[in-house]
């Protein structure tokens, strides 16, 4: 227990040398990828502590363990199947703690590295593949209930609505019925949320053309947006037009980051099949990468054409490799990309096999690729669906509102026109409208809109993964619905009963 201790006291335990907190929910995505990579560099025959120094580097949450590990060793002097058996018992997450106590018990039996990790890295990926594959499963559903619950809440409000005509129902009741529609809502973004699955699609830093221009972006656009809605909230203008200036504002952004993701996914098809054809030309003419490019006929690549020339071109004017690889993954913009030729570029760094090492790293982006493309036959339609669920249910929620309320003013003049006849029956005699009511659901109404349009970007956006900019674009597209709706509607509600009114 002492020792438990100790290793919970030594520094980084929580967070890496940069100071930076990492998601655990990414973890098992995390955790593939470092197995993939530590089964590669062994296989290339590198000593013990250089697998572990260089899986310690690793930016990715599954390597603070072994940062730990290596931590132990040089503070506490242990070897490092001991190392990893002081870091492994106190951990909490069983896939970590079973695999270091594995590997402790493989280095003390003296199983080669490259065998254990190997067998520890094709298991990983099917477990992976399962997890994956359960995940998309629980998000197929939950897309559906999610529909389901919006549908609900909306029901809710609109009895709430058609209840003021049938009886003087209290204000309270109303407003509780507003507060379910939101707490639904909101649950179901967080189920969306809870099911999705958790992987890093983009660089974390600003790689591609698109990803600058976005990261330029950002700042001003957000800046605008809270001014328009400061300004609309104070002077009290139209609500619908605030939110179409809104729309036509943040689309743009939405649609570059968009049309990055498309070109990511195409990129991250074709990075594995490139790394294993200049593998194999490497081995095949045991030569150096570079001259490995030269023989490779560069105009049969199709998506990573571009990319790959101007890494054979700054190769070919003396740039360093390792500069070059960044560069070739910065324009690519893709996580995927950075994992897959990190691992290939690190592995013959060491000395390994270039065939193997394209070929370990075509097997891991392979992977992935092919369980992305998955996901986004399930969040692609789920999108769609959301935009256009979200069109019906704002007219329905105005238009009824505004219908209603109409109706009821209606009612209002004519009682007013009445005259008071002692002993004859009044208009309210034969009305039970709310009239207060209706006032409290007409204001009601603004913010459920505005929840609804935020929600309903949000959620696609959870389901697909990918850039957390992609928001915007779902979000011009509900802010602008409801704009519009918001414009139109009441006036055209009004505009109705006018006619009537003249008949």
């Amino acid at each position: 227990m002492k020792i438990i201790e100790m290793i919970k006291q030594l520094p980084f335990f929580h967070k890496n040398e940069k100071g930076r907190k990492w998601n655990n929910s990414a973890l098992s995505f995390d955790l593939f990828y470092q197995l993939s990579y530590m089964s590669t560099i062994a296989a290339s025959g590198v000593p013990r502590d250089q697998i572990f120094e260089r899986s310690a580097e690793l930016q990715c949450s599954s390597a603070e363990y072994f940062r730990k590990i290596e931590l132990t060793r040089k503070r506490l002097k242990y070897d490092y199947a001991r190392a990893c058996r002081a870091v492994g018992e106190p951990v909490k997450d069983a896939d970590i703690k079973g695999l270091l106590l594995r590997l402790s018990s493989s280095l003390i039996s003296g199983e080669p590295e490259a065998d254990f990790l190997t067998r520890e890295a094709a298991a990983r990926a099917a477990d992976y593949e399962n997890e994956y594959g359960r995940s998309l499963e629980a998000l197929k559903m939950w897309t559906d209930a999610y529909i389901s619950l919006i549908l609900s809440a909306i029901l809710v409000v609109v009895i709430g609505i058609v209840s003021t005509m049938i009886w003087k129902i209290e204000t309270t009741l109303i407003i509780a019925m507003a507060v379910i529609a939101v707490t639904t809502t909101a649950v179901g973004v967080w189920l969306i949320w809870v099911v999705s699955p958790k992987e890093l699609t983009v660089l974390n830093r600003p790689g591609s053309k698109e990803q600058k221009i976005a990261a330029k972006l950002f700042k001003p656009i957000l800046a605008a947006v809270i001014g328009i809605s400061a300004f609309f909230l104070f002077t009290g203008q139209q609500l619908g037009v605030a939110l179409i200036i809104i729309a036509v504002i943040v689309f743009p952004l939405g649609f570059i980051m968009s049309s990055d993701d498309k070109k990511i996914t195409r990129r991250d098809n074709e990075v594995g099949a490139f790394l294993r054809s200049l593998g194999g030309v490497c081995s095949a003419l045991e030569t150096t990468v570079n001259a490995a490019l030269a023989r490779i006929d560069l105009n049969a690549i199709n998506i990573l054409r571009s990319t790959v020339k101007n890494l054979h071109t700054r190769l070919s004017a003396g740039i360093k490799p390792k500069l070059s690889w960044r560069m070739f993954i910065d324009e690519t913009g893709s996580e995927l990309t950075n994992r897959s030729v990190g691992m290939f570029y690190d592995a013959i760094e060491v000395g390994g096999s270039a065939g193997q090492a394209g070929n370990q790293a075509a097997l891991f982006a392979n992977k992935l690729a092919s369980l992305r493309a998955r996901r986004k036959t399930v969040a692609g339609p789920f999108r769609w669906l959301c935009i256009a669920m979200h069109g019906a249910i704002i007219v329905i929620l105005i238009f009824i509102t505004e219908v209603i309320v109409a109706f009821g003013g209606m009612v209002s003049k004519a009682q007013e026109t009445i005259p008071d006849i002692s002993g004859a029956p009044t208009m309210s005699s034969f009305s039970s409208f709310n009239l207060t009511g209706l006032e409290t659901m007409r204001h009601l109404v603004l913010p459920l809109v505005l929840i609804f349009t935020v929600a309903n970007a949000v959620v696609p956006t959870l389901a697909e993964g990918g850039s957390k900019y992609k928001i915007f674009s779902n979000l011009g597209i509900t802010a602008g619905i409801s704009g519009i709706a918001l414009l139109i509607l009441p006036a055209l509600a009004n505009q109705l009963f006018t006619s009537v009114s003249r008949m």
